[in-house]
């Protein structure tokens, strides 16, 4: 059973050093949640079921590997939407069809959509832009490429 969004968990001490944790790299070994779980002082059986209950319950959205386009030779833009209010659900639903789609945040602004998209190249990020320009209720994209880098990770402290 999943948790909507607004509800709220309560999270202990050791629910805090977990979280805390996995926001930093996960180590490459043949038993990375073992070397993890040693590092918080806990057995390896309860921190898993302890991911598992995060997961379960939407506190981790996902457990993932983050590239860095540059290093592989892709491109990103930012890119803001001004969608028709009446538009907007059916609208953002085919903009996250594209897999290139990495973010995406509604606004209370004029450009009301706001999207990630990392291409392999400027040719298929220009090729999904005008595809969404296509979308009902799109008004106007307003785009923003990458030039430089300057944040590299979010962690939240808890």
């Amino acid at each position: 059973m999943s948790r909507r969004s607004s509800d709220n968990i309560r999270l202990s001490p050791l629910d805090r050093r977990i979280l805390n944790r996995l926001q930093e790299d996960i180590p490459f070994k043949r038993r990375p949640w073992k070397a993890v779980a040693v590092e918080l002082g806990i057995k390896e059986e309860e921190l898993l079921k302890k991911i598992a209950f995060f997961k379960k319950t939407g506190v981790i959205r996902r457990i993932s590997a983050v590239f860095s386009p540059r290093k592989i030779n892709f491109q990103s833009t930012l890119v803001g939407a001004k969608v028709s209010p009446d538009s907007i659900e059916d609208a953002v639903k085919k903009i996250n069809g594209y897999p290139e789609v990495t973010h995406n945040y509604r606004r209370e602004d004029e450009y009301n959509i706001w999207f990630t998209l990392v291409a392999r190249n400027r040719k298929r990020i220009d090729h999904i832009l005008r595809r969404i320009k296509k979308i009902k209720g799109i008004e106007r994209l307003s785009e923003f490429p990458t030039v430089k880098l300057f944040k590299i990770s979010v962690k939240f402290p808890l």
